[in-house]
C-alpha cells in the first residue's frame, strides 16, 4: 500500500526458483521478500517510481497450538531440535519451498556414523494443504485442521521409507508469535497441561525453561552475589548482569555495595543502521523490598525515567 493505493507485483515460480520475471533469482519466497525489503530502491514501477517494502501485514496463523513455529527454515528447525529437543520432539512450520504447505519436523533416533559416533537425525514430513481446505501428508487420511493431523500421527506413528518409525512424543513449543495472534496464544498458554497437574500451565512451563537457561549464560553476575548486596535481591537466582547493571551515582563510596540495585538496562537494537545511542533504553528491575525503596527512587531520578510499569496480581504456578 502506498498512500491510498495498492500496488500488485507478480512473482514468478518456475519450480526451480522465484523471481520478478527478471533480475535476481531466489530459492525461496522468503529470501525474495527479504532481499527487496533490505535493498531499498531496487524495486521500481515502469515509470521508475520506487516501491518500498516496509512493514509485513501478517496473516493469521492456521493454528494457535504451541508447537506451530510459523516462518522457520528447515535449517533453523534442525538446530532447535538437535540442541534443545529430545528424541520424539516435533514442531510444525511453514514450507519455504512450497508456500501454502507446511512441514512436520521431528527429532528421531540418532544416526550411527561410520566413525562409531552418533548424531541426532531430524525427519521432515511435507504437509499438503489442499484446495478444499484439508490437510494430508501426501496420501492417506485427510484432516480438517493441522491439530487433527498431528493428534492422529501421535497415536498412529508414520514409517519412513527406510523402515524407521517416526514417533511424535512431545511438542517442541514456540515462544515467538505474531502480535495479531496474541489473544489466541494467551488462551493456549492458560490451558491446563494435564488434569493431574493443574498448576502446570503453559506460562509456567515457559518461565521454567527460562530459569533453566540462566545457568548456561556466560555473563558474570558477581555484584549481586556480594555479601553486602545479597539482602537487596528478592530472589537469589535473579541477579543483574555486571556489564549492563544500573549503577547508582552520588552515593557514599566508602559504604560497600552502595551503588548496587537489582536492575539492568535493556537497549533496543536498531535494524535500519541508526546509531544505537538514538534508540530507546529501558530498565528492568525487581519489585521494591522495604530496604531498597530509597534506592529505587534514586534510580528513577538519576535515569530521568518518565514511565514506570509495574505488574501486580500476577499468577505463578496456578496460584
Amino acid at each position: 500500500r502506498r498512500n491510498d493505493e495498492v500496488t500488485h507485483i507478480k512473482i514468478q515460480n518456475t519450480g526451480d526458483y522465484y523471481d520478478l520475471y527478471g533480475g535476481e533469482k531466489f530459492a525461496t519466497l522468503a529470501e525474495l521478500v527479504q532481499y527487496y525489503t533490505e535493498q531499498q530502491g531496487l524495486l521500481r514501477e515502469k515509470n521508475s517510481n520506487v516501491i518500498e517494502l516496509k512493514y509485513p501485514l501478517n496473516c493469521q496463523d492456521p493454528t494457535s497450538e504451541r508447537w506451530y513455529h510459523g516462518h522457520l527454515s528447515g535449517r533453523e528447525a534442525e538446530k532447535l531440535l538437535t540442541e534443545k529437543g529430545k528424541p520424539g520432539s516435533f514442531l510444525v512450520r511453514e514450507s519455504q519451498s512450497k508456500p501454502g504447505d507446511f512441514v512436520l519436523s521431528v527429532l528421531t533416533n540418532e544416526e550411527k556414523l561410520e566413525t562409531g559416533d552418533r548424531k541426532p537425525h531430524v525427519t521432515h514430513v511435507m504437509i499438503h494443504y489442499q484446495p478444499d481446505g484439508k490437510y494430508d501428508v501426501g496420501g492417506g487420511e485427510r484432516f480438517d485442521t493441522l491439530t487433527d493431523l498431528v493428534e492422529h500421527y501421535k497415536k498412529n506413528p508414520m514409517v519412513e521409507k527406510s523402515g524407521a518409525v517416526v514417533h511424535l512424543k512431545q511438542p517442541f513449543n514456540a515462544t515467538r508469535i505474531n502480535a495479531a495472534n496474541i489473544e489466541n496464544r494467551v488462551k493456549e498458554l492458560n490451558k491446563m497441561a494435564d488434569h493431574s497437574e493443574k498448576a502446570k500451565q503453559g506460562f509456567w512451563e515457559e518461565f521454567e525453561m527460562l530459569q533453566q537457561q540462566e545457568c548456561k549464560l556466560l555473563y558474570p553476575r558477581k555484584e549481586g552475589q556480594r555479601p553486602e548486596n545479597k539482602a537487596k535481591n528478592r530472589y537469589k537466582n535473579i541477579l543483574p548482569f555486571d556489564t549492563t547493571r544500573v549503577a547508582l551515582r552520588d552515593v557514599d563510596e566508602s559504604v560497600p555495595g552502595s551503588d548496587y540495585i537489582n536492575a539492568n538496562y535493556i537497549k533496543s537494537i536498531p535494524e535500519d543502521g541508526r546509531n544505537s545511542e538514538d534508540c530507546k533504553i529501558y530498565i528492568a528491575t525487581q519489585g521494591c523490598l522495604q530496604t531498597t525503596v530509597n534506592d529505587f527512587w534514586a534510580m528513577v531520578y538519576q535515569e530521568n525515567s518518565h514511565v514506570i510499569v509495574m505488574t501486580t496480581k500476577e499468577v505463578e504456578r496456578g496460584r
